[in-house]
């Protein structure tokens, strides 16, 4: 129910709770039609909204109104006050990665096939469990490493990590006895003790382990109650983890030279090493390269770099992570909740957020914007898909501005079938002021279609040339991930038929085969019997379209002396096929008796007793005993 959910809203946000009020301007600006019919004074108090719950300090909002200044949407484009926006959540967010280990997070698009998702199911972790249990040392780390960060359908538990890592550990894997040393050191799940976890990086460096050195320059950098502090120490070991290829290695020893602290000072050295970190997925690198880019230290000024870095930060923070998680696990028993969830972290901005949420409205699974009052079933279904869609349309556009090929090539779906709904400019041109206009100001006069800021939404119809754009802008994105490969090999497989049958554009064989090819390309492991069978189907076209015109053709025929030959040829052959079929019919049929000429039977009376017949068949037994030798002969 919209619009009681919209009174409650209300009545919270007045009050100053800035949930509600982000709340509020999700509904308005993610609802076309309600609560309110007019397009800008809805998203006008999304908007407002927006900004009320950033004032008051929601991280969401806070990334929504910098994800709107950073595109323009519904505000002023401006770089500098995105950034102002997304400093205040990625500070905090730093902030926790430098004091813990908080969950990772994962990203999952649910328009994948569930093959392709790279998650373990329940069964395989209880498999890898058992082979851990059963002594297998490698399992058993791997297994303590995803229970510490939460990744891979391992929810985070720190005592389960404890448990697999000292299993490990007993056997002196080195890895588990850095992480160890890091529990320790952080109080992860037990209480901090440094002594053991100087114990346990001392453990793991002696076998050169990366994160053991990095645990090691850490203590020297901070001091311990039993261990002085030493910076050079400290920056030896940080040194010896960032050329191990240690992320956390990297981050601390750009650290210590962007503050000059056991080394001389180097913002070039600083920035390389935080750019290798920033490689490798590091949060906290991400936020001090972001600030040395905002500021000029080191590098060039530079808002943009900044401001992407920053929102990176953003998107790894517990109020994105625990949503996702919580999206995900309610994706097939509950869309609706998941839809919601995923519509929050969508208005601020998570680009795969969008497109879970859109493809979650356009395939039907969830109808959470829609309101079905006064239509009956049939209707209510019918208009509910086309408000799905709606909904779908405006979330897969913000998720293809920010790069992704699904939405991209979601988008010329809807181009080329005339789905959704397109933006026009309304026609308000009044003509008896423009007939009242003096002659010489008339030509002046700009038509109203550049000057009016009046936009409606209209169905949108089918535009080939607009699909062909999506589907060229999809098919050509650099694969930069696994999941990307089969939207690009669909987006070259929709080009090429195009192509082939000059929907859209002109006819050219040549380019749709390029593209046919480019699919097996693109997605070596993926399903290519349609492709190959498009590609035989292609040929057989291509060498259609060579033969000359149909009068052009029969002429050539008819004087061509190899096909009268031909022509003989398969007369002849019918001619043989229709006798042999004859000679086998005449064969076919069955031979009977040939009959003996007789004497006519004198006329009998009609027979008046039962003795009758038989009197009958003994003359008839007679008279045909005299011609028996005659018909035996004949035979």
């Amino acid at each position: 129910n919209l619009s009681r959910a919209t009174e409650l809203f209300e009545l919270a946000a007045e009050v100053g709770d800035p949930d509600a009020q982000f709340n509020l301007g999700m509904l308005y600006s993610a609802a076309p039609g309600a609560p309110i019919d007019d397009d800008r004074r809805r998203e006008g108090l999304a908007v407002l909204h927006m900004y009320a719950a950033s004032t008051g300090g929601h991280p969401g909002a806070l990334m929504a109104m910098g994800y709107r200044h950073l595109h323009g949407y519904g505000v002023p484009q401006s770089c500098s006050s995105a950034s102002l926006s997304y400093i205040e959540v990625a500070k905090q967010i730093a902030n926790v990665y430098s004091e813990g280990m908080p969950q990772a997070v994962e990203l999952i698009r649910l328009n994948l096939h569930s093959k392709d998702r790279k998650s373990v199911s329940s069964s395989e972790v209880n498999l890898f469990v058992q082979i851990a249990s059963s002594g297998d040392t490698g399992v058993a780390a791997a297994i303590g490493k995803r229970y510490l960060l939460g990744i891979e359908g391992f929810k985070q538990d720190y005592q389960q990590a404890k448990k697999y890592l000292r299993m490990a550990a007993n056997r002196n894997h080195a890895g588990s006895l850095a992480l160890l040393g890091y529990m320790h050191c952080l109080g992860l799940g037990l209480q901090p003790n440094m002594d053991t976890a100087y114990s346990y990086f001392v453990s793991a460096a002696t076998h050169n382990d990366p994160l053991g050195h990095n645990g090691l320059g850490f203590l020297y950098f901070k001091g311990t109650r039993s261990l002085t502090r030493d910076v050079k120490l400290a920056f030896k070991h940080f040194n010896e983890s960032a050329f191990s290829g240690s992320a956390d290695g990297m981050y601390n020893l750009a650290s210590m030279y962007l503050t000059g602290s056991g080394t001389q000072q180097s913002f070039h050295h600083a920035v390389l090493y935080y750019t290798q970190a920033l490689d490798r997925g590091h949060t906290p690198a991400a936020y001090s390269l972001a600030l040395m880019h905002l500021n000029g230290v080191g590098t060039v000024r530079d808002c943009d770099i900044a401001v992407d870095l920053l929102k990176k930060v953003c998107e790894r923070g517990d109020w994105i992570s625990s949503k996702l998680v919580e999206a995900h696990e309610y994706a097939e028993r509950d869309p609706e909740r998941s839809a919601l969830l995923f519509l929050k972290l969508a208005e601020a901005g998570h680009e795969v957020s969008q497109m879970n949420a859109a493809h979650l409205f356009d395939s039907g699974q969830s109808s959470l914007l829609y309101s079905s009052e006064g239509s009956d079933d049939e209707g209510r279904s019918v208009d509910a898909r086309h408000h799905g869609r709606i909904v779908a349309q405006r979330l897969y556009e913000m998720s293809a501005e920010q790069g992704s090929t699904s939405s991209e090539l979601r988008l010329g779906d809807y181009s080329y079938y005339g789905w959704g709904v397109s933006a026009i400019f309304r026609e308000t041109l009044d003509a008896s002021v423009a007939q009242a206009a003096p002659a010489g100001e008339s030509d002046l006069t700009l038509p109203e279609l550049y000057t009016s800021s009046e936009v409606a939404s209209v169905p949108q119809e089918e535009d080939y040339e607009a699909a062909l754009a999506r589907y060229r802008k999809a098919a050509d994105m650099t694969v930069t991930g696994e999941w990307m490969q089969s939207f690009v090999a669909r987006g070259s497989f929709n080009l090429g038929f195009m192509h082939q049958f000059g929907v859209g554009v002109a006819q050219d064989l040549q380019t749709a085969k390029q593209y046919y090819h480019r699919c097996r390309e693109v997605d070596p492991g993926g399903l290519h019997l349609p492709v190959s069978f498009v590609l035989l189907a292609l040929g057989a076209h291509m060498k259609w379209l060579r033969l000359p015109a149909w009068p052009e053709l029969l002429g050539r025929l008819l004087v061509d002396f190899r096909v009268h030959i031909l022509v003989i040829h398969l007369v002849c052959m019918l001619v043989l096929a229709i006798v042999r079929w004859q000679l086998s019919v005449e064969a076919a049929r069955p031979r009977g008796r040939p009959r003996v000429a007789s004497a006519p039977a004198p006329a009998s009376p009609p027979a008046r007793s039962a003795s009758a017949p038989a009197v009958a068949a003994s003359v008839a037994a007679s008279s045909g005993g005299g011609g028996g030798g005659e018909g035996e002969g004949e035979g």
